[in-house]
């Protein structure tokens, strides 16, 4: 009866973690991947201290016709955690390690919320090299700004007491993910994403915050050259569907219900991101 209990045990452990591997970079970080399909490569980036698990729906629905790449940023879920290197230019640097080692070309990068920051970033350092398409899942290029000019998530002053917070203790994983849904989830789905957000150390996760607050990406949004779309809550499409007009006139703006819609509503989400990866 053990036995029999264990091997159901890890047939449920592998059907809702997937099966990954590891990929060493050349300081000898190990990078959590999950890969799973054929055909154009899709490569999905997870939110701040978020995981390649909360992609589960899109790894389901695109790998019958696509290559899915999933993956943990260094310092998130699976992966080593570093003492350095702590930034999103060091995510996009870990990026395109990934991508060479995989040899991927031709791929359509996906970034969800400060996975964003990691297209910008890739951006900045590599251009669009191996890439054909970009997707930016929420995320303005900037944080901080004049909301009344600019698509932004709002002043300094907007950050004070989240920043105290941080520097005190960990961030509490419910104020998120009740942020980043509209609809309820039950209390096993909770469990599991806290349990992912909480892989992410305090220290990590405080350094990654910092550097996105500090960031201006705007450059590199002027400078998109190849098909793109931004996919943006309701709750601010306006403000950044005017902001986005001016400096990324050629890119695609497309309205989602929440931040993380892809996982809460996939069946509408996947349409439309399998329009626009279909679209010339």
């Amino acid at each position: 009866m053990k036995v029999f209990n264990l091997l159901i045990l890890s047939f449920f452990t592998i059907s809702v973690f997937g099966q990954g591997n590891y990929i060493d970079l050349k300081d000898g970080t190990k990078l959590y991947v999950e890969e799973t399909g054929d055909g154009e490569t899709l490569l999905f980036i997870p939110g701040w201290t978020m995981t390649h698990r909360f992609f589960a729906k899109q790894k389901e629905h695109f790998s019958k016709q696509h290559r899915v790449v999933l993956y943990d940023p260094r310092g998130q879920g699976r992966s080593d955690k570093t003492t350095y290197k702590k930034t999103y230019a060091h995510h996009a640097m870990d990026l395109r390690e990934l991508i060479l080692q995989k040899d991927l070309n031709e791929i359509v990068l996906i970034g969800w919320s400060s996975g964003c920051l990691t297209l910008y970033e890739y951006l900045r350092a590599f251009g669009v090299d191996r890439v054909s398409k970009m997707v930016f899942i929420d995320e303005p290029p900037k944080w901080i700004g004049n909301r009344e000019k600019e698509w932004v998530y709002g002043t300094f002053d907007d950050y004070r007491s989240s920043l105290k917070e941080m520097i005190s203790g960990p961030s509490e994983p419910d104020d998120i993910i009740d942020w980043m849904l509209n609809d309820s989830i039950d209390d096993p789905t909770r469990t599991w994403m806290r349990k992912e957000m909480r892989m992410t150390p305090p220290h990590i996760a405080l350094s990654l915050y910092i550097d996105g607050l500090v960031s201006d990406y705007t450059k590199e949004v002027g400078q998109l050259e190849i098909p793109s779309v931004f996919m943006v809550r309701d709750s601010w499409y306006d403000q950044a569907s005017t902001w986005l007009k001016i400096h990324a006139p050629e890119a695609k703006i497309k309205a989602i219900t929440s931040h993380a819609m892809f996982w809460e509503r996939a069946e509408e989400f996947n349409t439309l991101l399998e329009d626009f990866i279909d679209s010339n």
